[in-house]
């Protein structure tokens, strides 16, 4: 499931419609649709006021993890990730694809 195909379920299972969060995040409905059709993208901050009025978060829209359901070495995982600079957060990735890869492989 992608950020549009969550997005769509939110909004459906919070009893709403998208002319109504439109409306509350101050952007036409016709620029709401073009998002929904994938012809143009909200910025930064319009995704943080559609996440905050869905009562969600933009990482569970971008990635479908709820921050609430990370256990503490997830959590302590994402904290260290985030600390390193970008060619380590490259490495890092390469190495964890490269093991998980290894371990689907046996």
């Amino acid at each position: 499931m992608d950020f549009w195909m969550r997005l769509k379920k939110e909004i459906r299972q919070k009893n709403t419609t998208q002319e109504w969060l439109a409306h509350k995040i101050g952007v036409p409905f016709g620029t709401f649709r073009k998002w929904m059709t994938r012809k143009t993208y909200p910025n930064i901050q319009e995704g943080i006021e559609i996440a905050k009025y869905l009562e969600t978060t933009v990482e569970f829209l971008v990635t479908g993890i709820r921050s609430d359901e990370l256990n503490s070495i997830e959590k302590k995982l994402i904290n260290s990730f985030r600390k390193l600079n970008n060619n380590d957060k490259t490495n890092t990735i390469l190495a964890v694809n490269a093991w998980a890869d290894k371990k689907i492989n046996k």
